[in-house]
């Protein structure tokens, strides 16, 4: 399965699911300095963002070195905690679809080209060697593996469905 279509299926699959949590329960900090699962989905928003924009501006430039960001504070200013549990759900369902169609517009031969030249050992949650092969598939594959990470964190008993790293050897 390719990643914008196993993107798509796991918000598919995650909307119902998102939207049968109880506010108050969305909305509950396990402890003041804790995100809820309302700002873990907010922190899933600026993810999506972000990559999203790190596909694009792929598209520019002759390396896969892209900008980090501060998610705590994204996730504050954002005020994720102070809207509703709908809207963050609705955006983040957009912003998920919105980033799979890009990565089905870039095409497989961009996505799949491989390169040394990336910060991947910096901003990856399975980072990769600095200096290793790798590519946007990489980098997509490791947002899908952080979202259903998250996800995991929100709904209960949440089932994951992203498949291994893609090979990066070929």
């Amino acid at each position: 399965m390719n990643h914008s279509t196993l993107l798509n299926r796991i918000v598919d699959l995650s909307i119902p699911l998102l939207n049968k949590i109880p506010q108050s329960i969305f909305h509950e900090k396990p402890s003041p300095e804790k995100w809820s699962k309302k700002e873990i989905l907010g922190h899933l928003i600026d993810s999506a963002f972000n990559n999203h924009r790190r596909v694009m501006r792929s598209l520019d430039q002759n390396d896969l070195n892209f900008e980090g960001y501060n998610q705590n504070l994204w996730v504050a200013t954002n005020n994720y905690q102070g809207r509703t549990h709908l809207d963050v759900i609705t955006l983040w369902e957009s912003c998920n679809k919105h980033f799979a169609n890009a990565i089905d517009q870039v095409g497989q031969d961009h996505v799949n080209k491989l390169t040394t030249n990336h910060n991947f050992h910096l901003i990856g949650m399975h980072a990769i060697a600095e200096g290793s092969k790798a590519n946007l598939s990489y980098l997509i594959w490791d947002y899908i593996n952080h979202l259903e990470h998250h996800l995991s964190q929100i709904i209960p008993n949440y089932h994951r469905i992203n498949e291994a790293a893609p090979n990066l050897e070929s």
